[in-house]
């Protein structure tokens, strides 16, 4: 497929790696239901939130593909181009997601995968990628060293690159059949769209994906933990381009906690798109991010990742900032978190407590023995 340079306009494969300016490449083809295998493969749900005060919020629930995660729709297309040119194996680097999505792929497809994970990635995040296979290399200390040795990696040993990043051409156009799902289900065009990011291929994927569709692009939101925020940094300040993330790297969200370094123009074209859509992009603490996972759960019966509830943490501190509808992406499921036996412990509502005492009464007196748990 062709890409085009943002920058400098040339034309080229779409081949994982920038342009010889440093520029991203963009492929041209809108993305079409066969690449998304939309006969195969049904689209993530789209549900209307019940949060107190986001009645105007639809989620763009992304668990249900094979892995949990829209780093599927990615990986799914990026395998079988890896098969197609003949390539005895595949690198992919990765904080988790990218890795789980890649090794279920490889698996299904035959494709020896090797991931390459930061140093103390948690074992509920390696376990499900080595129970599909592919073997596990722990290198660096964040997403942006994982990245440089995959570099290294298959350049060495001729490996196809599996990146999930700008890097690769087919990251941002896996991500429009995001947003072409969610118009098709909206069946209008969204007043904006939110969504958690790292470097921002799946916010500008699926804003695409809406422009496809409808013709028409609206604000893009890029949400980022506040203990690792270069885009979001960039825009408060009023920069033009985006830099490495110098600091500590202070969140849980390690999903969406990427330094940059290495692959700054990442965030400054997506600084640049979200400028252009007259959008935003700003952080969120953890303990915003913790609080609108439990609403999710409670609210809307939803489990999701802790980093995929950034933009709903955004939103619930924003109510009234955006008028309806508003799509926000889910990026993936909290089943790693749930694994882990991390999950909200919020108590039932009085009603249903007293409800719930009368039943464990009424079980009693047929003589079974019964209480709340």
């Amino acid at each position: 497929m062709l890409a085009i340079c943002s920058d400098c306009g040339t034309a080229s494969e779409a081949a994982v790696g920038y342009c010889e300016c440093g520029g991203i490449r963009i492929i041209e083809r809108p993305i079409g239901d066969a690449e998304a295998q939309a006969a195969l493969w049904p689209a993530s749900p789209l549900i209307r939130s019940r949060i107190p005060g986001l009645g105007n919020v639809y989620l763009k629930y992304e668990n249900g593909h094979l892995t949990g995660s829209f780093k599927d729709r990615i990986m799914r297309l990026a395998v079988a181009d890896a098969i197609r040119s003949g390539s005895a194996g595949a690198v992919v680097p990765s904080s988790g997601n990218a890795a789980l999505a890649a090794s279920a792929a490889g698996a299904s497809a035959g494709l020896p995968i090797y991931a390459i994970v930061p140093t103390g990635t948690a074992v509920e995040r390696i376990a499900p990628v080595a129970a599909r296979g592919a073997a596990i290399i722990e290198a660096g200390n964040d997403p942006s060293e994982a990245y440089r040795a995959a570099d290294i990696v298959a350049a060495e040993l001729k490996l196809s690159r599996l990146y999930s990043t700008f890097a690769a051409p087919l990251a941002e156009w896996a991500c429009r059949s995001i947003g072409v799902e969610a118009a098709r289900q909206l069946g209008s065009t969204p007043s904006a769209i939110v969504a958690p990011i790292s470097a921002g291929p799946v916010l500008v994927g699926t804003g695409n994906g809406v422009a496809q569709e409808t013709g028409n692009l609206p604000p893009l939101v890029a949400i980022q933990p506040s203990g690792c925020c270069p885009i979001a940094r960039a825009f408060k300040s009023g920069s033009e381009t985006v830099e490495p993330w110098d600091g500590p790297v202070e969140t849980a969200a390690t999903s969406i906690a990427d330094r940059l370094k290495g692959y700054p123009q990442d965030g400054t074209y997506t600084l640049r798109l979200v400028r252009r859509s007259e959008g935003l992009a700003a952080a969120v603490t953890d303990e915003e991010m913790r609080t609108a996972r439990e609403a999710l759960l409670r609210h809307d019966g939803v489990d999701a990742e802790l980093s995929a509830s950034a933009g709903v943490a955004w939103l619930m501190r924003n109510p009234s900032r955006l008028q309806g509808p508003v799509v926000c992406v889910l990026t993936a499921s909290g089943f790693k978190h749930t694994y882990r036996g991390d999950v909200p412990a919020a108590d039932p509502a009085t009603d249903r407590i007293e409800t719930a005492e009368r039943i464990c009464a009424l079980v009693s007196r047929h003589g079974i023995a019964a209480r709340r748990a």
